[in-house]
């Protein structure tokens, strides 16, 4: 008797559950800097960030020094009396392109945070908004997901908020 109380009780509280869990049952991913990047803000501060004229000069000197090296690659390859001064010149505009590319990368990331300064209160409140709406239980990183339907992804919707809370 006191065997069958107990197995009606746990099949009581197992049909219970999903009831009980049910506003909270849902999962799903999310990816930051997906949700931000593909804001109507970020895209401009991005187009303003390019077209910023120390920014354009630094990524026309580095497409210019990437086509020199890759000619002076070429040229080294065939050989002859100056592989060994062009091997030099190259070496040295190697040099020069990587620091182009770290200055480059560096002043991406500074625009990168302000824009996250900017976008964060909003996106926090916004996902909470989100997850409190439709339930949502567990929300991962999406890149920490080996796999996802998209229909768990609520990147979009997150963005599109993101986008008419700046209006």
């Amino acid at each position: 008797m006191k065997k069958m109380m107990k197995i009606m009780v746990v099949s009581a509280a197992i049909m219970a559950a999903p009831v009980a869990f049910a506003a909270k049952d849902k999962v799903a991913v999310f990816d930051v800097q997906e949700a931000i990047l593909n804001t109507n803000m970020a895209k401009a501060e991005m187009k303003a960030f390019e077209s910023r004229s120390d920014i354009s000069k630094m990524i026309s000197d580095a497409e210019k020094l990437k086509k020199d090296i890759t000619a002076l690659r070429t040229e080294i390859s065939k050989g002859g009396s100056a592989a060994q001064e062009k091997q030099k010149s190259a070496e040295f505009k190697q040099a020069d392109f990587e620091l182009i590319v770290r200055k480059l990368n560096s002043e991406r990331q500074a625009a990168g945070k302000k824009l996250m300064e900017d976008l964060g209160p909003r996106l926090e409140n916004i996902v909470k908004s989100i997850v409190d709406a439709e339930g949502i239980g567990l929300l991962l990183d999406r890149k920490a997901a080996i796999h996802a339907d998209p229909s768990f992804d609520i990147t979009a919707k997150v963005t599109e908020k993101l986008n008419a809370s700046g209006k």
